[in-house]
């Protein structure tokens, strides 16, 4: 990956606002891969694997006839893995489980609401956390523009279920980036809670006292222990947030800093019983296409991953500007397509395949109010929004 240095200070300006150095990552996928990869590292779980694989929900996620489709497998190269957290609630949720997350029932819609792209060398000495907001307006392949976190939804529709709604956006993301996918892991709102409670309370400190009655958040400003039902609020919210979407994004990077430690923490790492009670959350929690030993030998590709060598970077973005949609004003993050092409190469590499098309020719799937612009990204240019490079340590406090 390019480096950042004063020869390149054009070029190594712009990767720096693309890169947040250091332990920087975010989303409920990431909470519980990264737990799966430690709690498999630690050797703890090598003799409880097939009990573990048992309770592991499969999709079939890679489209074995997508045009740049290989074998599901690791091969020992560079790996791309799609991450998701959604807000899919199961229809036998409890009503004192649904009271607990300040949640009702979905009516079986389901929203992406946290996606990134986990990229990891042969080696997996390092890996970088490239983060899709979730109101990015994009080309959903067969339904025209339309927000990200539709895309799952869309695919889902007519019988496709989590197959249709995985490859949906798996398509989209790869028609946005030229990124090949390998695999996909997702978690619900509820696997994310129930991870949460087996942690234990995670250390976070806000600059000011916080309240959205959206999200339930409540938390004073300075240090606070937060409860799993606080964790889901604090990761949830955008309301009375800077930036909205990208102001959560920020918010879940720093939560999941401080959740790594606990995760890899010796009070967690040194006792067998919350061993067995994280793999048995992220297990029974977790949606992916990894099959047989996928998961292990993952694990023990990224068994030499320090906590330094975790990355993340957002896509560029324009702004958060407001559109109309059959009269209807829609808040959307305008994507920087033109620059999409040098930020993957700065991230992954030169070798990604560039994306198709930088402004897609596509006819939207609603139609705009007149003098709105239906795709701002390809109309104007400001200078894109990227993520400050940043590090966090525990007494760090974040809005």
């Amino acid at each position: 990956m390019p480096q950042h240095s004063e020869r390149d200070s054009a070029v190594g300006s712009r990767l720096a606002g693309w890169l947040g150095v250091g332990l920087v990552v975010g989303s409920r996928a990431i909470a519980a891969l990264i737990s799966l990869v430690i709690v498999l590292g630690s050797g703890y779980a090598w003799a409880t694997y097939r009990s573990f694989t048992a309770n592991v929900t499969h999709v079939d996620a890679i489209d074995p006839s997508a045009p740049d489709a290989r074998a599901p497998d690791l091969d020992g190269k560079a790996e791309n893995i799609l991450l998701v957290g959604d807000d899919h609630r199961p229809a036998n949720a409890s009503a004192a489980l649904l009271a607990e997350l300040s949640t009702q029932l979905d009516g079986g819609g389901t929203n992406t609401d946290t996606m990134m792209v986990m990229h990891v060398p042969a080696d997996g000495s390092k890996a970088t956390l490239i983060s899709f907001p979730r109101d990015s307006w994009v080309k959903v392949p067969g339904h025209g523009l339309n927000k990200l976190n539709a895309a799952f939804s869309l695919g889902s529709r007519n019988g496709g279920g989590d197959r249709g709604g995985s490859r949906l956006l798996i398509a989209t993301i790869h028609d946005l980036t030229g990124l090949h996918i390998d695999h996909f892991v997702r978690v619900s709102l509820v696997g994310f809670y129930q991870i949460a409670k087996v942690l234990g309370p995670i250390p976070v400190c806000l600059k000011h006292a916080s309240v959205d009655p959206y999200s339930g958040t409540d938390l004073p400003a300075g240090p606070s222990d937060l409860t799993p039902k606080q964790a889901l609020s604090f990761v949830r919210q955008r309301h009375d947030l800077l930036g909205g979407d990208l102001g959560r994004e920020i918010r879940q990077q720093y939560f999941l800093s401080q959740a790594f430690s606990q995760i890899a923490s010796a009070k967690t790492l040194l006792n067998p019983l919350k061993l067995r009670d994280l793999l048995s959350a992220v297990s029974s929690n977790i949606e992916t296409d990894f099959a047989g030993d996928g998961l292990l030998k993952f694990a023990q590709q990224m068994e030499n991953l320090q906590s330094g060598n975790l990355k993340s970077a957002t896509i560029p973005t324009t702004g958060t500007p407001t559109i109309y949609v059959d009269g209807a004003p829609v808040s959307i993050v305008a994507v920087d397509r033109a620059a999409i092409p040098s930020f993957i190469a700065a991230v992954v590499g030169p070798s990604a395949p560039a994306p198709k098309s930088a402004t897609p020719a596509v006819k939207p799937s609603a139609t705009p109010a007149p003098g709105a612009a239906h795709d701002p990204a390809a109309t104007h240019r400001p200078t894109p929004t990227v993520t400050p490079p940043r590090s966090y340590s525990s007494t760090d406090c974040i809005n």
